[in-house]
């Protein structure tokens, strides 16, 4: 033991001593940024966002910037000067157009260099953006009820500019019910949305539109996504594995992703799976209860001894002890590359 120690230390020493390695470490150059997160706090959407961000060479050769990458769309990046020469300093200014962002906004640029010991360095620009009229929590409606137990949503619609905002209308499809509420006249105001009684089971996708008199955006879209459940019925009802490398389906920290989860479940209380077959021989299906249940877990794994390369089209077919959902089909969804 006491040879091998000496042996690594005589082998450090030697690395350490390398006159070859020591020059190139002497000569190389060195990127140093004071501070890389610069938080704007919360600006009006439309203002144009930038800072300077201060760079060193504290290295024996010249820092070259040779490139960067960009987190989101309305970002640009200048640098002066391109070329850093020891001991010197210069800027890299970020930019960030916040015209068509809203909320919590985190921009990444990627600053190349030819720093040998930091390759990269990751600039941010952080902030809150405050739209002239914001819809709260998310300017989207999302549902899913039964034909006979509407579900109910609601968004706050608040107005953040000087000038008083009006409603006069909120348009939208027979399968839903909307109200608006006036909470604070002209600044904030409580959107309601609820399915209708007896909707066709099915999934919608719809708008809400509301209706203003402010200029230049006197309609607001909202997204309308509606689920309306059968009693039995598969959540979710697409199986989607994505792209996978079958040189990889042997890995252990690829083993989560080769396995998929749906539910199965009854409003109406317990029933049984009679069956559950699939006409994609490379997955193994499992599931959870094995006797009566409301609700069942079932897994759909991958085999990796049985993938090939090419697509993952198939279909999932569980049978059931309710004559009025016999069958419920899952589709699954994937490419092996």
């Amino acid at each position: 033991m006491r040879y091998r120690c000496s042996t690594l230390i005589t082998l450090l020493v030697a690395v350490c001593s390398d006159p070859a390695l020591l020059s190139a470490e002497a000569s190389a150059p060195r990127g140093v940024v004071a501070d890389d997160t610069y938080d704007f706090g919360s600006v009006n959407q439309g203002r144009l966002v930038s800072h300077a961000f201060t760079i060193k060479n504290t290295g024996a050769a010249a820092l070259r910037i040779t490139g960067a990458t960009l987190s989101i769309r309305g970002m640009n990046v200048r640098v002066a000067p391109a070329e850093v020469l020891p001991e010197g300093g210069g800027t890299v200014s970020v930019e960030l157009s916040t015209e068509s962002m809203a909320g919590e906004v985190v921009g990444e640029a990627q600053i190349h260099w030819n720093d040998p010991t930091r390759p990269v360095v990751t600039l941010k620009l952080k902030g809150y953006v405050t739209p002239p009229i914001a819809i709260e929590p998310l300017p989207a409606i999302f549902m899913s009820a039964f034909s006979d137990e509407p579900a109910e949503r609601s968004l706050t619609i608040r107005n953040n500019e000087a000038e008083p905002l009006a409603i006069s209308r909120v348009e939208h499809s027979q399968h839903l019910i909307v109200s608006v509420a006036n909470v604070e006249p002209g600044k904030l105001f409580v959107l309601t949305a609820r399915s209708a009684r007896g909707a066709p089971v099915g999934r919608y996708e719809e708008s809400v539109t509301i209706v203003t008199d402010k200029p230049g955006a006197s309609r607001i879209d909202l997204p309308a996504h509606l689920w309306v459940k059968p009693d039995l019925y598969a959540n979710p009802e697409t199986i989607e594995f994505g792209s996978v490398r079958i040189k990889d389906v042997d890995r252990s920290d690829v083993a989560a992703l080769l396995t998929q989860t749906f539910f199965v479940k009854h409003r109406g209380g317990a029933f049984e799976i009679s069956s559950i077959d699939c006409d994609f021989a490379a997955v193994a299906v499992t599931r959870s209860p094995t006797g009566p249940s409301d609700s069942f877990e079932i897994d759909v794994q991958l085999r990796p001894e049985a993938l090939s390369v090419g697509n993952i089209n198939g279909k999932i077919r569980v049978t059931t002890t309710d004559p009025r959902y016999p069958e419920i089909v899952i589709t699954l969804t994937g490419a092996i590359i």
